[in-house]
């Protein structure tokens, strides 16, 4: 077996730790033991941490649940789902040239 790449030995956060509430870390502060306060830009450069947090990821839940039944519905009354590409103003990430939209 040949490693080609070795994961990081700890997360940049811990689940619980982004799932605790503001009030809860602001109590913890004056205590022997504070708890970390996970702010929103290390959340963001993290999103595959956060989106594991329960929060997130029972909002993905309700949002999947929605689309599920407005795609059931209309599909029940004949209508058809169509994917559509996307129009960019500008090059995208990837760099690749577009099509002018002016």
């Amino acid at each position: 077996v040949r490693l080609v790449s070795a994961a990081a030995p700890k997360l940049p956060f811990e689940i619980e730790d982004a799932a605790r509430s503001e009030a809860e870390v602001d109590a913890s502060e004056h205590t022997d033991r504070p708890l970390p306060r996970i702010g929103q830009e290390l959340r963001l450069n993290n999103r595959w941490v956060d989106l594991r947090v329960p929060a997130n990821s029972a909002i993905l839940r309700v949002k999947a649940s929605v689309c599920a039944l407005f795609r059931e519905s209309l599909g029940a009354q004949g209508f058809l789902e169509i994917q559509t590409p996307k129009l960019v103003a500008g090059e995208s990430e990837g760099g690749a040239d577009v099509f002018r939209t002016d």
